[in-house]
């Protein structure tokens, strides 16, 4: 039998704590304990590199992303996340932070980069990963219409957006 992922608990101000719980039990934390998955959006030239989910995972398009598994941090997530799915390295530098959601039991840490990845080159994790591409903030905007996108990520898409705004020069 598979040994169950664990994952990281933090405390109600992201403290990480010297604990962890098994992913399928995350949703039972309480006292302020806390979970934390990151979304890392990856633009250029205008578009964000949005994926569509495995049949595994939904079908669905979405951002990069993953749950921070014990005596790992957002950062450090953000990384391997980007490797696992995309096959991609980001140096520390090529990654910004942006913003946390904080959920009932959840941090959602939101990650950009504008490093340049030539879609063709990626080495998708396939059990995760169906297919790859270059969207417009419109397009992806058509998709929340349409009940595409995966709802998890519309909040964080919306602070990427702000984000962007903010440091436009």
């Amino acid at each position: 039998m598979k040994k169950e992922e664990l994952l990281q608990v933090f405390d109600e101000n992201k403290n990480i704590l010297n604990e962890s719980i098994e992913r399928s039990l995350k949703k039972t934390l309480t006292n302020g304990k806390h979970f934390m998955i990151i979304l890392m959006f990856i633009e250029n030239d205008g578009k964000f590199l949005i994926q569509k989910s495995s049949v595994e995972k939904g079908s669905e398009y979405a951002t990069t992303g993953g749950h921070v598994t014990y005596q790992d941090d957002g950062f450090i997530t953000c990384k391997k996340e980007v490797f696992e799915e995309l096959g991609v390295q980001l140096r520390d530098e090529e990654i910004e932070y942006v913003d946390t959601i904080d959920y009932k039991n959840c941090f959602c840490e939101i990650y950009y980069s504008s490093k340049y990845i030539n879609a063709s080159e990626l080495k998708l994790q396939e059990e995760e990963v169906e297919s790859v591409n270059w969207l417009s903030k419109d397009a992806i905007e058509t998709l929340i219409e349409n009940n595409q996108f995966r709802k998890s990520n519309i909040e964080a898409f919306n602070k990427i957006i702000e984000y962007k705004k903010r440091n436009t020069k």
